[in-house]
């Protein structure tokens, strides 16, 4: 994701399901399908506004983030005060583990299975890019296609989740997970990226349930806690690595 400049884009996804789904607290519309449009919305005009104008994707991504925070916040202000006290909206930007559903995890594990036949069919395509994005294009590789499945994919899972991390949690895991693990191994990324996000997710409902924490912010915090001991974890072996090397030199 770092590597084709999307994480700035998946922030971006993010808060434009943050601000469809408070959009449906005004608009009386379900608020999970009302998120999806948004960020699936805002994903393809970003990608279209970048391959047309020319314009860094970040810079398109951080107008359209500030955009769909202005949206959510003023979306939240104009809703009664009794729809803001409900449990829709507590779920929307908190999140709790009681939203999850039988519905909820059948999509999610159609996602999972979607995802990994996508990786495996085109896991050439997928490494060029992850390269250089320059070189897959000169070897023919469709950068667009696959980085607009790559987001699509991303604002799927973001709209399932919504009531599961909160609006304003659901970030860290699409972060925190990938950072967490970058410098360890770069083969093993996506499948290491995944492991920690699983983890980060599992540990904080457990920690959630016997502490009474609110899940979102728990699930928050266990993955930002994996994002420290995975760059602790890094920083020492590439210090050791580097020490062992002097060594080596030196003799």
């Amino acid at each position: 994701m770092r590597r084709l400049g999307l994480l700035t884009l998946c922030f971006t996804v993010a808060h434009a399901a943050l601000a469809g789904a408070s959009v449906s607290i005004i608009a009386s519309t379900p608020p999970e399908e009302t998120a999806f449009a948004f960020s699936i919305t805002a994903a393809l005009l970003v990608e279209l506004l970048y391959r047309r104008l020319g314009v860094e994707r970040e810079v398109i991504s951080m107008c359209t983030f500030s955009f769909s925070s202005a949206i959510a916040m003023i979306a939240v202000y104009m809703a009664p005060s009794v729809t803001l006290t409900s449990e829709t909206a507590s779920l929307i930007l908190w999140g709790s583990v009681l939203a999850v559903t039988p519905a909820k995890i059948v999509l999610l594990v159609f996602l999972v299975v979607s995802l990994a036949v996508y990786v495996l069919s085109f896991k050439l395509e997928i490494d060029s890019l992850l390269f250089d994005v320059k070189l897959a294009e000169a070897e023919g590789v469709n950068v667009t296609l696959h980085a607009t499945i790559l987001i699509l994919l991303t604002a799927m899972a973001i709209s399932i989740i919504l009531k599961l991390t909160g609006g304003f949690l659901v970030f860290s895991l699409l972060f925190n997970p990938v950072v967490a693990v970058e410098r360890l191994s770069y083969r093993r990324q996506p499948l290491l990226g995944a492991l920690v996000g699983g983890l980060s997710g599992l540990l904080g409902v457990v920690v959630s349930y016997f502490f009474d924490t609110p899940v979102g912010a728990t699930i928050s915090m266990m993955a930002s806690i994996m994002l420290i001991l995975g760059v602790t974890s890094s920083s020492l072996l590439e210090y050791h690595r580097t020490r062992r090397m002097k060594t080596y030199v030196s003799t």
